[in-house]
This record gives C-alpha cells, sequence and structure tokens, in this order.
C-alpha cells in the first residue's frame, strides 16, 4: 500500500507527492532483522545437525536467542504495518487477498514467520527441549519464510517502477545483505548484553558479521553506481543520498555508523575486550540497518510522467 501525506507529513518533500512514512520505514528494518535472526539461527542448528562438532555446537547455542528476537521483531513489524494501513478494512484486506499485492504476500510471509518462529520459542520456553523433528519443521519452514521476507523487504519497493532509484534488483540484494547483517547483528546484541560473564558468546557468528557487513558496503556501491547511471530522477535521488539534504544520515549514519565503525572494531578486536566490542559494534549495525531504509526511502522521488498523472 501507499499512503499519501500532506507537504508537513511527507519525509522528503522535494520531487515527491507520495511517500511511504516512517511506520514503514520501521516495518520493513523489523521485519528484515526479524527474518535475518531467524535464518542465522536456522542455519547454525543445520550446520550443527550435519557437522557435529565442538564449534558448531557452540554456534548453534548462541543463535538460540535469534529463534527467541524473530517472533518478537516480526510482530513489532506486524504493528508498524497495521498502523500504516490506517484501519480495519485495508487490514482485512491484505488478510484475505493474500496475492493482491507484493505487500499482501509479504504481511503472509510474516505472518507465517511469526508463527513458525513463536512455536519453536514458546516450546523452548515451556519444555526446556525442543524435540528434534518439530525443530526441524519449524526451521525449513521458518527459513523459508524468512528468505521471503528478507527479499521481500527489497521488492516491495523496487516493484513500484514509477521510482526509477528504487527500480533495480540490486534493491533487493541490498536489503537481503543488510537484513542477515541486522539478524546476526541482534544476535550478537542479545547475546553480550543477557549472557552471564561464564558465557561463552560464538565469536564465528560475529565474524560472520564482519563479513556480511563488507558484502553489504559493496553492493551498496553496486546500487548507487547503476543508480547514477540509470535516468535523471534516480541521479536526482543519488545525489540527494551523497550531496543533498540527506548526505549527513546517509555517510554519518549508514557508511560510518553503520559499516565502517563496525569493521573498524573487527580490525582493533585484539586491542579491546571482546564481548564490549561485540555489544558495540552490532548496536551500530543495528542503526545503520535502519537508517539504510530510512535513506533509501526518503531519497525516493517520482517521475515527472508519474507526476503528472497524480
Amino acid at each position: 500500500m501507499i499512503t499519501c501525506y500532506t507537504n508537513r507529513d511527507m519525509l522528503i518533500g522535494r520531487g515527491s507527492a507520495v511517500v511511504f512514512g516512517w511506520y514503514i520505514v520501521a516495518y520493513l528494518f523489523l521485519a528484515g532483522a526479524g527474518g535475518g535472526a531467524f535464518f542465522a539461527a536456522a542455519s547454525a542448528c543445520v550446520w550443527d545437525a550435519v557437522r557435529r562438532s565442538d564449534a558448531s555446537e557452540r554456534l548453534a547455542r548462541t543463535c538460540q536467542a535469534g529463534f527467541y528476537a524473530a517472533p518478537c521483531l516480526m510482530v513489532l513489524a506486524a504493528v508498524f504495518l497495521l498502523l500504516d494501513l490506517g484501519n480495519a478494512e485495508r487490514a482485512w484486506l491484505v488478510a484475505v487477498m493474500p496475492f493482491q499485492s507484493v505487500m499482501s504476500v509479504g504481511a503472509w510471509l510474516v505472518a507465517l514467520l511469526t508463527a513458525a518462529s513463536g512455536a519453536l520459542a514458546l516450546y523452548g520456553l515451556i519444555a526446556g527441549s525442543v524435540p528434534r523433528a518439530f525443530q526441524w519443521a519449524c526451521c525449513v519452514v521458518g527459513g523459508v519464510c524468512a528468505v521471503g521476507v528478507m527479499g521481500y523487504t527489497g521488492l516491495l519497493l523496487s516493484d513500484m517502477v514509477s521510482i526509477d532509484f528504487w527500480h533495480t534488483p540490486w534493491l533487493i540484494a541490498l536489503f537481503v545483505v543488510s537484513s542477515l547483517s541486522c539478524g546476526v547483528a541482534a544476535i550478537v546484541t542479545l547475546d553480550a548484553t543477557l549472557a552471564p560473564p561464564s558465557y561463552d558468546v560464538s565469536a564465528a557468528l560475529w565474524r560472520a558479521g564482519a563479513a556480511l557487513g563488507v558484502v553489504e558496503a559493496c553492493v551498496l556501491a553496486a546500487f548507487l553506481l547503476t543508480q547514477a547511471g540509470f535516468t535523471e530522477t534516480a541521479r536526482a535521488s543519488c545525489d540527494l543520498l551523497l550531496t543533498g539534504s540527506l548526505a549527513p544520515a546517509f555517510w554519518g549514519g549508514v557508511c560510518t555508523l553503520g559499516l565502517a565503525v563496525p569493521l573498524a572494531v573487527h580490525a582493533a578486536s585484539g586491542l579491546m575486550p571482546l564481548r564490549p566490542a561485540m555489544l558495540g559494534s552490532s548496536t551500530c549495525v543495528l542503526v545503520g540497518g535502519l537508517l539504510l531504509r530510512y535513506c533509501i526511502v526518503a531519497a525516493a522521488s517520482f517521475t515527472p510522467m508519474a507526476l503528472s498523472a497524480i
């Protein structure tokens, strides 16, 4: 769904007549991070089942936090989606017509992932030990939904052909990588914050987050380079990010805080206590992931043809 705003309510005022609001920015971030957290946890469990070792068991134990974080993040995402829809009638249409739009498909993926992750987390809290068959079923179903949710957060925007800046597969790739990065960061943040001092937080998962950060930076650069040469409208959106009013949020929040600082902490991890380094860098990744979605949404401009049609 696209929400119409007055000039006072719009995320940006120049070049846009219709934009997504803050509710959708939060929805994209929370849904992506929740999908990434579940996928990372499920992948770690599958890896431990296939290749049993002390390292794989430690990684799977660390990633258990992802099974508890995912349903919480997905529920929050659903709340923001309902707030954006604005009334019960629109929410009902999304629920009863799952193939009506990209947002409807995504909403159902969010609901299915919430159910799978919530069932797994609830069973673990109540019973303490989850039967292997039940865990495998939830991991397979939830893993498929998690991949769908991560891809959908980018597809929701790139499917809007009237906005040249979003109309590229690179945006889907960017949101998938960012979602994985934020999901891993959420797991590491929870473990580094809540785990007792004797608990061994997996450094392997944290290092995987650093690799994802490098990939995210490369995909972001490819996205901007591609769109800068796409159309004049897309180039104007890139300029808004790189040198315009969104430059402080983009360079300071996305590039520096979300990408450069975590990678610098990884490089200097031998000079500081490991757990504070994990907590600080992962928190920066989460903040950068939210600001990335804000910048991508806020930089969008409709083509002149689309504006005249409106």
